[in-house]
């Protein structure tokens, strides 16, 4: 009994030294490493590091020159619950990045170079709550579905950015957001975004800065509030709906008259080249009996003429002959 204690804590003491020495020997150059925390920011990293344990649950590589993210090392670490790639030099996130990242629950991408963000970026990140994405200049696309396959998402943050337009339904279709920053973005305020600052108004205590959500176009609405943008927009917007739907109407009731006119003409203007047909096929049969008439005439008065000038030889040539007898 006292043998098997002592075998199992002299185990137990190995697999403690053992953890602990990969656990020195995998922690990158230049970071600060605990049983769950890789702590590696600024240590002026220009590549993703590759001797990570596999046993990180916390991974912080901000403020580094990583450009990109390598698919195989990054998901041989699925156990990662929190990942910060703030302040690095990344251009675009491979839709595989991601792929075993089934756990992970806070990411931040804030301050690097994304230019767009796709369906397939964070398709994998079924279990993100937190999302930071701040700070990207050149980022002037996101897709509305770019989010469809993160339900449990609580916060996001897409402010200091460069775009003029998202897709309403991009932020709707959360059904627990209850925080969203969309400050300093050059926002379009026009009728295609409508819905986007109603969603806002209606939405106020969900964004924390919104009283720095302004318009950058047009010059008519320059810095004014996106939440008192939708109130300006909505009677201009929908006058021009109503005038678009009366166009449709007038279309709908002119467009097809227009088009059965214009079958009427084709057909009438059809019919009388018919008849024309008709009758100058006619006139040609009259001209052609006429002229083979004509011909026939013709051709028959040489023999009557020769026909008339026998007749008169023959009569004077018999009164000839009856002068010659009285003799």
């Amino acid at each position: 009994m006292d043998a098997s204690f002592i075998v199992r804590g002299l185990t137990l003491l190995a697999i403690f030294f053992i953890t602990k020495t990969f656990r020195i020997a995998g922690c990158p150059h230049g970071c600060n490493c605990s049983q769950f925390l890789i702590n590696c920011s600024g240590a002026q990293l220009h590549h993703f590091p590759t001797d990570i344990p596999f046993t990180a649950k916390q991974l912080i590589l901000s403020n580094n020159n990583i450009s990109s993210l390598p698919t195989v090392h990054l998901n041989y670490l699925g156990g990662l619950v929190y990942l910060d790639i703030s302040h690095n030099s990344l251009t675009e996130i491979s839709p595989s990045s991601f792929l075993n990242m089934q756990v992970l629950v806070h990411l931040d991408l804030s301050c690097n170079r994304l230019r767009r963000i796709t369906q397939l970026t964070f398709k994998h990140l079924a279990n993100m709550v937190v999302l930071r994405v701040s700070g990207n200049k050149e980022l002037t696309f996101i897709d509305n579905r770019a989010l469809s396959a993160n339900p449990k998402l609580q916060e996001i943050d897409i402010s200091g950015n460069g775009l003029t337009f998202i897709d309403v339904n991009l932020l709707a279709a959360l059904p627990h957001l209850r925080s969203a920053r969309l400050a300093g973005n050059p926002w379009k305020c026009n009728c295609n975004s409508e819905y986007l600052m109603s969603w806002m108004r209606r939405n106020r205590r969900n964004i924390p800065d919104a009283a720095d959500v302004t318009c950058a176009f047009p010059d008519s609405l320059q810095r004014v509030l996106a939440i008192d943008a939708a109130d300006k927009l909505n009677p201009l917007c929908h006058r021009k709906r109503e005038v678009k739907l009366k166009e449709v109407i007038y279309f709908c009731l002119i467009g097809p008259g227009l088009f059965s006119a214009s079958i009427a003409l084709n057909f009438t203007v059809s019919l009388l080249m018919v008849h024309f047909n008709r009758i100058k096929k006619r006139e040609l049969k009259r001209y052609r009996k006429l002229r083979r008439a004509i011909s026939f005439k013709y051709s028959k008065r040489p023999n009557m003429i020769t026909q008339q000038i026998n007749t008169k030889v023959f009569k004077n040539g018999s009164a000839a002959v009856g002068m010659e007898l009285n003799r």
